[in-house]
């Protein structure tokens, strides 16, 4: 059995009140399939679809790579439409660049080692949802002036996920929890 599996960082409930708040204020009247709150996140790797004999490896692998990586905090500052200026698919808040994140995220992706191929360059983001088909242009029209939301979320544990589709919803499942040096 294949699972649709990806690894990531938990944002705490409050953070993700707050961006749940901000989006029904400033954001709703947009063209977008808004995600969940429950389902805020920040994507280290995704993996996609994967074996179910594969999971303890991912597991070890993970373990590896966060067992000497400090705790953290990352910064996020605004809104967008990305991935890039080409191609405005997604509704993200976008985070600083972050050295302690960038060495997670290196150690994840040497770790991971064949099970995951890099693909572009990471920009640390929360998806917020999908920009709906047929209007990704009056996005781009609309949507040039960036909003600025500005916060933290600490970074104390990287989890494995589950992504699973049920009852017509999206819904993340952490399989497994690794904490962070404090």
């Amino acid at each position: 059995m294949q699972r649709r599996i990806f690894v990531g960082i938990s944002i705490p409930d409050d953070i993700k009140k707050r961006i749940f708040h901000f989006v029904e204020k400033e954001l709703k009247k947009l063209p977008v399939a808004w995600s969940r709150k429950e389902n805020y996140h920040i994507t280290l790797n995704f993996l996609g679809f994967t074996l179910e004999e594969k999971i303890p490896e991912l597991r070890d692998a993970i373990r590896e790579a966060t067992s000497k990586q400090k705790s953290f905090e990352l910064e996020f500052f605004c809104v967008e439409a990305g991935p890039s200026e080409k191609s405005k698919r997604l509704m993200w808040i976008t985070g600083k660049e972050d050295q302690e994140l960038n060495t997670l995220k290196s150690r994840l992706d040497k770790s991971l080692g064949e099970v995951y191929k890099k693909r572009r360059k990471y920009i640390p983001h929360i998806t917020l949802g999908r920009i709906k088909k047929g209007s990704r242009d009056v996005i781009q029209q609309d949507f040039e002036l960036k909003r600025e939301i500005n916060f933290s979320v600490p970074v104390l544990s990287v989890e494995l996920f589950e992504s699973k589709y049920e009852k017509g919803k999206r819904i993340y499942y952490v399989l497994e929890s690794f904490p962070l040096a404090f």
